[in-house]
């Protein structure tokens, strides 16, 4: 089974936005935008498993109120999962989650993002709701198909990415930014001081 894509998309100036990349773990492709900062992974992150997780690593990082409200959208085969994250303060990301076959679903124990929000958050003020809709239909598709229509639908930039008709690399103005190494080393030392760690607690000598 292939893994998970994912790509981010933020309000943030692509200054501040490269500037975050660079303290995360994932090499990543940084493409400007008139509203909104695409971010797509570039290769492998700089991390051993089963810290290397994409999906983690570009979803699941803090952001700062200066970079949202952000969308981060997901392609795992026959599923779409988008997570939302407004502009204001202690804002909690919201998750929408479509599965072929069935559309919409709510997942116990995350909180939800109605298509209402999604459209309030990604394109305020435009009259996305119907075609919205439209690209949440219970259909056939694939994930990625799916996050290509939703893009489409909130004329988002990213269309085509997850489904590898486009190449980020190749984008205008794109920009491929590196993690810092010194956060890598740091992230690394402090893994492996856990593992002994843990290690010590299960060692009955200790």
């Amino acid at each position: 089974m292939s893994p998970p894509l994912v790509l981010l998309l933020l309000r943030g100036r692509a200054e501040a936005v490269r500037a975050w990349a660079r303290k995360g773990l994932l090499p990543v492709w940084v493409v400007p935008g008139r509203e909104w900062t695409l971010v797509v992974p570039a290769a492998r992150a700089r991390s051993a498993p089963p810290y290397d997780d994409p999906v983690a690593l570009l979803g699941g990082r803090p952001l700062a109120g200066r970079l949202r409200p952000s969308v981060c959208l997901v392609a795992d085969g026959q599923r779409a999962v988008v997570a939302l994250q407004g502009a204001g303060r202690a804002q909690v990301q919201r998750w929408l989650v479509w599965t072929a076959g069935v559309g919409c679903t709510r997942v116990e124990g995350l909180p939800h993002a109605p298509v209402g929000l999604l459209a309030e958050t990604a394109a305020p003020g435009a009259a996305v709701r119907e075609r919205l809709e439209e690209a949440l239909r219970a259909d056939t598709r694939s994930g990625a198909q799916t996050i290509d229509d939703l893009l489409d639908a909130l004329q988002l930039p990213g269309t085509g990415v997850l489904t590898a008709r486009l190449d980020a690399g190749q984008l205008p103005d794109v920009v491929r930014v590196e993690p810092d190494e010194r956060v890598v080393e740091r992230f690394d030392a402090f893994i492996a001081h856990e593992s002994r760690l843990q290690d010590e607690l299960q060692d009955p000598r200790y």
